[in-house]
């Protein structure tokens, strides 16, 4: 069957919390951040490129929050050859296009590519950047996967803004499915420059409650100098339509808080 996911919002509002989570999906969001080795239309460009070949059909994606917006669109047809997908994300002082591509290397195994170019602003001039992931999939079992990503393998220059420096990392995830009702997912990212012993954690629990209801939860454990984060969300999967919701609330101060909405499409 083919799906054209023809809209995909996600209303964002932030406190400190842009430093983690910002460019993943409710889904991802309600789920500790979590999803390296899952499928979703909002995260093949911000978590794992090689998953883009478990999307099928057209799926457009939009997000808009104030100050920054991002749209994506990806083609996986039986007439395709390879698998693409296109990702656009501005804000004030930053752009970034990403182009993706997936393929199958293995009978459970896919190998993702996404070719990038930001662009960001400092004074009244623009400092350019290409860069690169590179992403893998296995499948364990049916219900059971691994993903492996290497993030933003060039280093960014120095002349680069600190608020959008953009580093290399390296993260891991796992995904399990019990009988097709209750998921899990846990994921590990590196530091900066791929040091482990600082990373991040990444917990969630998925919860099919009937047919059309989903409940999440999530905690997202960050080094000594950012706060961890607590996630829960709601989800609708209905015949027409599917809602997904997300609240993050930092452990340290809950008054710093992020809502994220994906509203999607199937056609």
């Amino acid at each position: 069957m083919i799906y054209f996911l023809a809209l995909l919002f996600s209303f964002n509002v932030y406190a400190s919390l842009n430093q983690t989570s910002s460019n993943t999906s409710a889904i991802a969001s309600a789920l500790g951040g979590a999803g390296r080795a899952a499928v979703g239309a909002g995260d093949i460009s911000s978590l794992n490129p090689a998953s883009l070949v478990y999307l099928y059909g057209y799926n457009f994606y939009t997000r808009y929050q104030p100050g920054e917006s991002a749209i994506g669109i990806s083609d996986n047809t039986r007439e395709t050859v390879v698998p693409a997908a296109l990702y656009v994300y501005q804000n004030k002082d930053l752009k970034n296009f990403k182009l993706s591509f997936a393929e199958p290397f293995a009978r459970r195994a896919a190998l993702g590519v996404s070719l990038g170019y930001y662009q960001a602003k400092v004074g009244s001039q623009n400092i350019n950047l290409a860069n690169i992931d590179i992403g893998a999939t296995y499948l364990i079992k049916a219900n059971m996967a691994l993903g492996v990503v290497l993030y933003d393998l060039n280093k960014t220059p120095e002349n680069w803004p600190s608020e959008q420096r953009i580093d290399p990392k390296f993260g891991v995830g796992y995904h399990y499915a019990y009988k097709g009702f209750l998921r899990t997912r846990v994921d590990y990212l590196s530091a900066k420059n791929f040091q482990l012993s600082e990373g991040s954690w990444m917990f969630g629990l998925e919860d099919y409650m009937n047919r059309w209801t989903i409940v999440r939860l999530g905690y997202q454990e960050n080094p000594s100098d950012i706060s961890d984060l607590m996630t829960i969300g709601m989800g609708f999967d209905l015949p027409k339509f599917k809602i997904n919701y997300a609240y993050l609330t930092e452990t340290k101060d809950n008054s710093q808080v992020r809502h994220s909405v994906d509203f999607t499409v199937p056609f």
